[in-house]
């Protein structure tokens, strides 16, 4: 069974994750669970030690990091 996200029901702006994203300026980092998170002029950083990823836009990076915290 796939875990879900309650905020995919009752609306990402009421999710933490989802609000710190979005106020995340360019060249910004914030911290979400063990994950740097930038805002580059051209996309969405996430890494750790372990992870280095891109995405171009928040939604994409929103559904990483929140698929992360979920399946925790």
């Amino acid at each position: 069974m796939d875990n879900i996200n309650i905020y995919e029901i009752i609306g990402l702006h009421d999710d933490p994750v989802y609000q710190k994203l979005e106020q995340l300026q360019p060249d910004d980092e914030i911290l979400i669970d063990a994950h740097t998170v930038r805002l580059t002029d051209k996309f969405y950083e996430v890494e750790n030690d372990d992870v280095h990823l891109g995405f171009k836009d928040k939604i994409g990076c929103y559904q990483f990091l929140s698929g992360l915290l979920v399946s925790s």
